[in-house]
């Protein structure tokens, strides 16, 4: 589902709908190279906002919510899962990922928490963050 452009104050987004991306079932790092790539040709911002982002663990296995290749409220469990991050100036940063089930692009407060969910209520196997020592 892509995301009226009235539901975002003042933001542009820089790629075309989802629906006319390219996309390849399996392969988010091409996905998300060809996200870059369209920035880069466009010309009309700048990939210094932009960032492909890499999420993994030291398990391989990255529990995502909100997946096209889940069923129903169960994560999808990915041994690495890559997005397109834009920063522009200003409090807000957009996720681009082709894989979700959330707006395309998604406010990135909404993008973490629908799904990443907590990394409390997940095995150990399974967490993402780690907690550093104070």
């Amino acid at each position: 589902m892509d995301v009226p452009r009235s539901s975002f104050t003042a933001y542009t987004s820089l790629l075309p709908p989802k629906k006319d991306c390219t996309y390849t079932s399996c392969y988010c790092e091409e996905n998300v190279w060809r996200l870059c790539d369209h920035v880069r040709n466009e010309g009309t911002f700048s990939l210094e906002e932009c960032y492909a982002v890499f999420i993994s663990n030291d398990k391989r296995m990255i529990p995502l919510w909100r997946q096209c290749a889940g069923h129903g409220d169960n994560p999808v469990i990915w041994d690495y899962h890559v997005i397109f991050l834009h920063t522009p100036a200003g409090d807000q940063s957009f996720i681009y990922d082709l894989d979700t089930t959330l707006p395309f692009p998604s406010p990135f407060s909404t993008y973490i928490a629908e799904a990443f969910k907590s990394d409390a209520l997940l095995r150990p196997d399974f967490r993402r963050f780690k907690d550093e020592p104070r």
